[in-house]
């Protein structure tokens, strides 16, 4: 009974040890998985957090590529308007700066007969002489062409557009109409321009202008992007101008857009 007993003391003994033991095991794991549950949820917290900077990163990406598309459009806009001025410059000096040059104040300053020479009879409205008339259309003209030589675009074409209206058929409407879409032109109208080119060409087929006219059509197509209109215009040009300037600035233009596969 003795022995027994013992035994039965030494069973009891072992079973509370190994459940302590059990015990202690459970609440190490369950630590373990508390600091696992922990360490994840750090992990996660990171991971959202990359996320958002990876996003931030993409849209910073997105927007400096939108930048430096903006800045490539302004950089050929501004190199377009420089070219345009320097065809201006170099129409007007290469070709008619000279011609023009005495088509202004000058003539009215030569104006023969005094302002009375054109007076009527009390029972007739006063009529202006033929001198009047041309000093004033010399006038308009020439103040429109110095305006637009000193760079004064909107000016030169108001002035232009007045002459028309007053002068439809003075000596230099062609001229004016020229002038009006170069103005017109430079201030980057390229519709307008090209209504006032092709008036040059329809409505003055005669005149020494016309070249420059359907050379600048063509300028003002390829401006608006009109690619295969301003190649069709050019190539006309070329052909039926040969060996003339504007023949071969339009060979020019279209060699660089051939460069641009344009």
């Amino acid at each position: 009974m003795k022995f027994r007993a013992i035994a039965f003391t030494a069973a009891v003994l072992l079973a509370w040890s190994a459940a302590s033991h059990a015990t202690a095991s459970n609440k190490e794991l369950e630590a373990r998985a508390n600091e696992m549950d922990a360490r994840l949820a750090a992990v996660e917290r990171a991971n959202q957090t990359l996320v958002q900077l990876q996003q931030q990163i993409e849209a910073l990406r997105q927007e400096l590529r939108s930048l430096r598309g903006q800045i490539e459009e302004t950089r050929h806009d501004l190199g377009s308007l420089q070219q345009q001025q320097r065809d201006l410059y170099s129409d007007l000096d290469r070709r008619l700066l000279l011609i023009e040059n005495g088509a202004g104040h000058p003539a009215a300053a030569s104006t023969g007969a005094p302002a009375a020479a054109g007076s009527a009879t009390p029972d007739a409205p006063a009529q202006p002489s033929a001198d009047i008339v041309a000093a004033d259309e010399s006038t308009v003209y020439g103040d429109s062409f110095a305006a637009l030589k000193a760079g004064r675009y909107e000016e030169a074409a108001k002035g232009f557009q007045l002459y028309l209206t007053k002068y439809p058929d003075g000596p230099r409407a062609d001229s004016a109409t020229y002038w009006l879409g170069e103005a017109q032109y430079v201030q980057r109208d390229y519709t307008g321009a090209i209504r006032s080119f092709q008036k040059v060409v329809s409505g003055f087929p005669d005149s020494r202008k016309v070249p420059d006219a359907m050379l600048k059509v063509g300028y003002c197509q390829y401006e608006l992007k009109a690619f295969r209109n301003a190649r069709a215009t050019l190539q006309k040009v070329a052909a039926t101008f040969p060996g003339t300037e504007p023949a071969r600035l339009a060979e020019e233009r279209l060699a660089k857009m051939d460069v641009e596969g344009r």
